[in-house]
C-alpha cells in the first residue's frame, strides 16, 4: 500500500512541475514580443457573398475605420480589401453549401500593399440530409424506383450578411 502512494505522489509532483515549467516557459519565451507591433484593422463585408454565382464578385469588404499610426492615418475607411473567398456548392444527400471569407491584404493611403492576419468567416447553408436520406429509403422500400429520386434533394444556401464585422491586424514593424 506504501508503495503505490509513493507513485501517486511521484507522478502528482512531475505533473506539477512540468505545469510550471510550461507556464514559466510561456511567460519568459514570449516576452521579447512587441505588442505594439500590430494594429488593429475591421473590415465590413458591404456586399452579401453566398455561394449562388460565385463568378461574379462584386467588392465585397471595405476598412470600416480609420487606421492611425503614430498620430496620422495610415489606411483610411472605405478602403476596399481584398478578400479570399471559397465555395462548397450544395450537393444531394442533403448536403449543405458553405462560404468562407478572409480578409487578405488592403492598401494604405500612399498605395502600399498591406498583408492582413485575420480569421476566416464561414457560413454554411441548411443541413437537410437526414430528410434526403430518411425520405430516400422510406419511399425507395414503398415506391420503389421514384423514391430514390428523393436521395437527390439538395441541402440550403450558405451566405455571409452585409453587415458582417470582422477583425483583422498588420504588423507596422517594417515602417520603422
Amino acid at each position: 500500500m506504501g508503495i503505490g502512494l509513493n507513485f501517486k505522489r511521484i507522478k502528482m509532483k512531475l505533473k506539477l512541475l512540468m505545469i510550471l515549467f510550461l507556464t514559466a516557459l510561456m511567460a519568459f519565451g514570449s516576452s521579447h514580443v512587441n505588442a505594439q507591433s500590430t494594429l488593429a484593422v475591421g473590415v465590413l463585408v458591404v456586399d452579401d457573398i453566398d455561394d449562388s454565382d460565385p463568378d461574379l464578385l462584386p467588392q465585397s469588404a471595405v476598412v470600416s475605420d480609420d487606421v492611425y499610426y503614430d498620430g496620422k492615418i495610415l489606411i483610411a475607411a472605405g478602403t476596399p480589401v481584398i478578400m479570399d473567398i471559397q465555395y462548397q456548392h450544395r450537393r444531394g444527400l442533403g448536403v449543405p453549401a458553405s462560404v468562407t471569407a478572409r480578409p487578405v491584404s488592403t492598401t494604405d493611403i500612399y498605395g502600399q500593399l498591406w498583408p492582413l492576419s485575420a480569421d476566416s468567416r464561414t457560413a454554411t447553408g441548411k443541413n437537410r440530409r437526414g430528410a434526403a436520406i430518411g425520405c430516400g429509403v422510406f419511399f425507395g422500400i414503398v415506391a420503389c424506383p421514384v423514391g430514390l429520386l428523393f436521395l437527390c434533394i439538395k441541402g440550403g444556401n450558405a451566405e455571409i450578411e452585409e453587415g458582417t464585422q470582422m477583425v483583422a491586424t498588420i504588423n507596422v514593424q517594417k515602417i520603422k
